[in-house]
């Protein structure tokens, strides 16, 4: 699929709201929203990848899945390698075997939902909703495309979906609503359903979308108060609001704000600053001033960043272009 610049502002505003988040920024203590925009937009892109595989011959699922294992391997397990060495100084008290192994098979996302672990790392539980969908999808998108309504099956698939986290919500605790693939693959399915729409939107209901997604960014709550409506009604808000954003975004590639230079990069270094981010914030917050935290985390984590894209990933997606000619990477 053509390179879209737009859908990485919306990766940078994305991962912003979550930086800003996790250093307990006064104004942005629902910045946790990022990451519902970051499921509704992978949703976007992969579905838009496989379908047109779909639609030109088939969908190659082993190459699928070793082109997601090169751009995501890498650097998680330098950043997972980095925490085990640093750990026992910095974080004794983690038995960071564990949470080395949760991190890198994929499964914090269960891990934290049912059992009180080192969250240092746990961060990763978000990559474990990603990967859970990317392993599935190639198997069951084509499913949903034979029908007569691809469309209308995935939308009682997300309402479904919706409603199942709703009841976890309400009878179970917030985390195991919150944390797990069976009850956040909703914005999964929505990202999905844009990509298989291709919805119009207008500058009205953009302005909607985006003034939702700042309130909802400044209301107080995870984890700390109203945790039922922030797992119920406030995730709904966000993915719906991320849906029109994503739209939006797919339909104007060269949208002045969301495609300028300095945010397309920041969205390009954006799976790395998730990644080195969390665990300098987790570590300085509540000791140190607020600016001394959140400029240390960003400078870190943007150069961490950088040095993954730069020097990891950009040679391995050279490398695959050249072993798979014919792959185009959605994300």
């Amino acid at each position: 699929m053509p390179y879209n610049p737009a859908l990485d502002g919306v990766r940078a505003l994305s991962i912003l709201a979550v930086v800003l988040f996790h250093c307990e920024v006064p104004g942005a203590r629902g910045g946790f929203i990022g990451l519902d925009v970051f499921f509704v937009l992978s949703g976007y892109l992969i579905t838009s990848l496989l379908t047109a595989e779909y639609r030109h011959g088939g969908i190659e699922i082993g190459r699928f899945y070793a082109r997601r294992a090169l751009r995501l391997y890498p650097t998680l397990l330098l950043m997972v390698a980095v925490y085990v060495g640093l750990a026992p100084i910095l974080w004794p008290a983690d038995d960071r075997w564990l949470s080395a192994v949760l991190a890198a098979l994929y499964v914090y996302d269960y891990a934290l939902a049912f059992r009180e672990l080192a969250y240092t790392i746990g961060h990763t539980w978000s990559l474990g909703v990603e990967e859970k969908f990317y392993l599935l999808w190639p198997l069951v998108l084509p499913l949903f495309l034979r029908t007569r309504h691809p469309v209308g099956w995935l939308v009682s698939a997300f309402l479904a979906v919706t409603a199942w986290r709703y009841f976890v919500a309400m009878n179970s605790t917030w985390s195991q609503a919150y944390f797990r693939f069976d009850t956040r693959m909703s914005g999964i399915l929505l990202g999905a359903i844009a990509a298989l729409t291709h919805f119009k939107v207008s500058k009205h209901a953009l302005a909607m979308a985006c003034m939702a997604l700042l309130v909802l960014m400044a209301l107080p709550s995870l984890p700390t108060s109203d945790q039922a409506e922030a797992v119920t009604l406030r995730i709904t808000l966000a993915e719906l609001s991320a849906f029109v954003l994503i739209c939006f975004a797919a339909e104007h590639g060269r949208a002045a704000f969301l495609a300028s230079r300095p945010l397309v990069y920041i969205g390009r270094l954006s799976y790395g600053i998730y990644l080195w981010h969390f665990p300098l914030a987790l570590l300085l917050r509540g000791t140190q001033p607020l600016w001394i935290t959140l400029s240390a985390t960003l400078a870190f984590s943007f150069t961490m960043a950088a040095i993954c894209l730069h020097m990891v990933d950009t040679p391995l997606k050279r490398w695959r272009q050249k072993a798979w000619p014919q792959a185009r990477s959605a994300a």
